[in-house]
């Protein structure tokens, strides 16, 4: 499927293995929101963007892989959260033995890269709370959210009604909550709705609208009243980890892409159920979002 223009100056691509990946086009110059997660898919998302102008700005909506390792193919200034930076500098940043074992399943062709001169490209323009950045024919407006990271950003595009949420919203399903604090989850899906817009450009999935973020809200309250029920009968963590989970879309095996290992999408459900059942120890009222 080609990528879809879904208003006179936003193209969006769902279909990369990882994070959507989004144009806004101005007068001359682009802005690129999140890059993608196989440099294979990153050259060739480059190649296309050029067609409408010179790439300016590349924004980043958090740290994870999926959304920063394309950042490595493309020119212009890469513009973030502080912490996103800190992240991707500290000891948790994924490791050159994880990259290239990750890419030996979901981009072959790159691992050489990986194996030889892949640095991670981290953000050269970085702000605490809110940023605007002004292109000729386009202005964005950026906010720190904490939601599904502690470093997430919203990116607002006025003038077309577009909010560009990042993994704050996923169509197609739950991502991971291991970074999270359900809280925070719940007050940046708030965050959202609170923009005046007609089109969520979500972190993974189809483009959406205010009823496909609620019908998100309400994913992610099954998955949190289920852990409460657990915590309301005397389940102790380990038990209520290992046997809650939520249906994830985001990491499996699509058509052109074989997917995270069953290993680390268990990891990562293990993770998540543990953050809610940590988060609602200490308040409980959370089930009731």
């Amino acid at each position: 499927m080609a990528p879809q223009r879904i208003t006179p100056k936003v193209i969006v691509e769902t279909e990369h293995f990882g994070s959507n990946n989004s144009i806004v086009v101005g007068e001359s110059s682009l802005v690129l929101i999140d890059s993608p997660h196989c440099l294979t898919d990153a050259t060739n998302w480059r190649a296309y963007a050029e067609q409408f102008g010179s790439i300016r700005f590349v924004i980043n909506s958090d740290h994870h892989p999926d959304h920063t390792i394309g950042n490595y193919v493309m020119p212009g200034d890469v513009v973030a959260h502080r912490g996103t930076r800190a992240r991707l500098l500290s000891e948790e940043a994924p490791s050159r033995e994880y990259l290239v074992d990750l890419m030996k399943r979901i981009d072959p062709e790159s691992v050489p890269i990986f194996e030889n001169e892949y640095e991670v490209r981290v953000p050269n323009i970085v702000f605490d709370s809110e940023l605007e950045i002004h292109l000729s024919g386009a202005s964005l407006e950026l906010t720190f959210q904490p939601g599904h990271t502690r470093n997430s950003v919203i990116t607002y595009f006025p003038e077309d009604r577009v909010v560009f949420s990042g993994d704050i919203v996923c169509e197609a399903g739950l991502p991971s909550f291991q970074d999270s604090k359900i809280v925070d989850w719940f007050d940046a899906l708030d965050a959202v709705d609170r923009y005046d817009y007609e089109f969520v450009v979500p972190g993974h999935g189809d483009v959406t609208d205010r009823a496909g973020v609620q019908r998100y809200r309400e994913l992610g309250r099954q998955v949190v009243a289920q852990v409460a029920e657990k915590i309301e009968r005397g389940y102790e963590l380990n038990q209520v980890a290992t046997e809650v989970r939520f249906e994830d879309n985001i990491h499996v095996a699509t058509d052109t892409c074989s997917g995270y290992s069953e290993k680390m999408i268990e990891t990562f459900q293990i993770r998540s159920i543990s953050r809610i059942y940590q988060d609602l120890l200490e308040m409980p009222d959370l089930a009731s979002r």
